[in-house]
């Protein structure tokens, strides 16, 4: 019996997970860099992200069906930290160019495997999620809801506060709303919504507001819809990339096909499905689900979600301290003496030391960027 018919949720439904792994190197710095980005490096657990959310995805979905969507310069990494994996199950990109390229690029080459109704269910690579049969509970409504209302159907997180570093999805709540008029009752009762507005990044007055209404959630970056849908979406939202991964499709298997993929890439901005499709397509609905979830974005979000000392410090490595408190010290080798700080992170390796407060742990890939133009090595 394989993974799929032991889940009894959506074994009847043909579906497929895409797993979008990015990163730029730069938001946990000194740990994360160009030749590893933040999926792939340890951070304070015994796995990388990259690790967890296979492993997570893993207990859904079939290993034949879960497919990689990485830059190929990480291809090497995605084969060491999951030796079970199938390199065929690999789809490299020539350049990182953002969500919808990634998507539309595995669309193209997985069009023949897959009938028009299969679900394809999209998963970022940079979360943290618990509670996981809610997370299988929510993915099995989506991929229901997707399969049903032929819709894009994303999966929001109940926000804890308010926070400038997410995204935000409006939904509409009255089951008697028109907006619902297409949601059966199995569906509302598991959490699904028809979504209103996306929001990207509020400033903390607006983000207040958005928890105050009631009436948003946390964009998980989660997107399950059908593959009819989804190649709908790109000819209508996103037809320059459309034609181009038609075009790409008659290429695969040719000895030409990496020069025309890479020919294509440079052709493509970086562009997400959020901006692409979602904020302008009229089919979206949102899951609200109830399992708890981070988008693990800079050493602040890491210090969010870990366990803490009586001083409510986050210590990892050989570390010495005095009269500090609400803080994040990690040092892979060295000895790290800290003395009367507050919220502040400090991270020891054997190339670089970084040192700020936390609630400007978001500012690091800008330092890194202006690092890089005095030509300052960034490892």
């Amino acid at each position: 019996m394989t993974k799929k018919q032991q889940n009894n949720s959506i074994d009847s439904i043909c579906s497929v997970a895409l797993l979008l792994v990015g990163g730029s190197g730069k938001k946990f710095w000194p740990f994360s860099n160009k030749e590893e980005s933040e999926p792939f490096v340890l951070l304070l657990n015994e796995q990388t992200l990259y690790q967890m959310t296979y492993g997570a995805i893993n207990k859904i979905f079939p290993t034949d069906d879960i497919w990689i969507v990485i830059n190929e310069k990480y291809k090497h990494l995605a084969m060491e930290q999951i030796p079970e994996l199938n390199e065929r199950s690999i789809i490299t990109e020539p350049l990182s160019r953002h969500t919808a390229p990634g998507v539309g690029l595995a669309m193209a080459l997985l069009d023949s495997k897959y009938s028009d109704d299969c679900v394809f269910c999209i998963f970022p690579c940079d979360q943290v999620v618990r509670n996981m049969q809610e997370f299988d509970d929510a993915v099995s409504i989506a991929c229901k809801a997707a399969h049903q209302l032929r819709g894009l159907i994303t999966i929001g997180v109940p926000p804890t506060r308010p926070e400038i570093n997410y995204g935000y999805i409006q939904y509409c709540e009255d089951v008697n709303d028109p907006a619902n008029t297409n949601v059966s009752h199995l569906l509302y009762t598991g959490g699904l919504r028809k979504s209103i507005n996306f929001a990207e990044k509020p400033d903390i007055t607006t983000a207040e507001r958005f928890i105050q209404s009631g009436d948003f959630v946390w964009n998980s970056g989660i997107l399950v819809a059908r593959k009819d849908v989804l190649f709908e979406m790109f000819e209508k939202y996103l037809n320059y990339h459309y034609e181009q991964f038609r075009y790409l499709q008659q290429m695969i298997g040719s000895t030409i096909y990496k020069e025309e993929l890479l020919r294509l890439y440079k052709t493509f901005n970086k562009i997400s499905l959020d901006y692409g499709i979602l904020e302008n397509a009229e089919n979206v609905y949102v899951v609200k689900a109830d399992f708890t979830w981070s988008d693990l974005n800079d050493w602040k979000e890491l210090y969010n979600i870990s366990l803490k000392d009586a001083l409510d410090n986050v210590f990892s490595g050989n570390i010495v301290s005095l009269d500090t408190k609400n803080s994040l010290a990690i040092s892979e080798d060295k000895l790290l003496a800290i003395v009367g700080m507050d919220d502040v992170v400090v991270v020891n390796t054997d190339k670089a030391i970084l040192v700020c407060k936390k609630d400007d742990a978001y500012r690091i890939p800008s330092l890194i960027d202006q690092m890089k133009k005095r030509n300052i090595p960034v490892y």
